[in-house]
């Protein structure tokens, strides 16, 4: 048990004494060791951005995607990984808010630039039959795309390619994020989207902690860099709405609460739709 006063300071200034005669528990790491590991980064798939989208009212708009044609331009590695992560965000959409017209055509594109990275394992056998047999169901799309995304990304980190991982998981939010900026027509304070949109920064922060791992590469810290400027431009223009540092003392145990969070306006719609703009470009040129 601590016999010490504790003292915080506020972001104010003002000094919190503590009563020395509290106790202050440890933590159980092992348990906390054991989720860490199993959960290290949340970074949600495409899927389920656009899933929680539509929800909130998110309405198809045509034209989004990155179009086919630029397929070819894909020679190096690299960018057969960044727009690998662009295509399989563009799929997810595309089976999302039912737009099944392309979505095999896409798939193709996807299976073939996957077995070009050498992660051909990753796709079943009978993929296409199966999107074939369920053309037209939006539902049954939308479930093929979700696990094409979750066994690329397994046999990617079990396969030791985390180069490739962290290339298509960076492009993949960031193509995500330009769709969503997109389906905002304009800005109202009150749009469930818009304040997805500003969500996006903490998923920026935990997809920059993953990169991390990968930085002596040359490919990802480029990226880590282009996500990086983003990560700015999100902290700038949003707004940061301080609240106060609580203490309380529930049984015994303190309980510190409080510190702010980030708000999105206007100002900070328009910044992050135009740096995702410029970033997502420099990807699908």
């Amino acid at each position: 048990m601590a016999t010490t006063a504790l003292v915080f300071s506020s972001c104010g200034g003002d000094e919190i004494v503590v009563d020395p005669n509290l106790t202050i528990e440890e933590p159980d790491t092992s348990e906390l060791e054991a989720v860490v590991m199993e959960v290290e980064y949340s970074v949600p798939t495409p899927n389920e951005l656009f899933e929680i989208v539509k929800l909130q009212g998110g309405e198809q708009k045509v034209g989004l995607v990155n179009t086919l044609d630029n397929r070819e331009n894909y020679v190096e590695t690299k960018e057969k990984a960044l727009n690998f992560g662009v295509y399989s965000a563009d799929l997810a959409y595309m089976s999302c808010f039912g737009v099944g017209t392309e979505f095999l055509m896409y798939m193709k594109a996807i299976e073939e630039m996957g077995d070009e990275l050498g992660i051909a394992g990753a796709f079943d056998e009978d993929l296409m039959d199966r999107i074939e047999n369920n053309e037209g169901e939006t539902d049954s799309l939308f479930a093929i795309s979700n696990e094409t995304y979750y066994d690329s990304y397994l046999y990617l980190e079990e396969n030791g390619k985390g180069k490739e991982l962290s290339l298509i998981m960076g492009a993949g939010y960031l193509e995500s994020l330009y769709i969503i900026c997109n389906l905002v027509d304009s800005y109202s304070a009150d749009n469930p989207i818009i304040e997805k949109i500003g969500d996006q920064k903490l998923v920026l922060e935990n997809l920059m902690e993953f990169l991390a791992s990968y930085q002596d590469d040359s490919d990802v810290a480029d990226m880590s860099n282009e996500l990086m400027s983003l990560q700015e431009v999100f902290e700038m223009s949003m707004d940061f709405e301080e609240s106060g540092t609580n203490v309380d003392n529930e049984e015994g145990k303190l309980v510190l609460s409080g510190g702010g969070s980030f708000k999105m306006n206007e100002k900070a719609l328009a910044d992050i739709t135009a740096k995702v703009t410029e970033l997502r470009e420099n990807i699908i040129k």
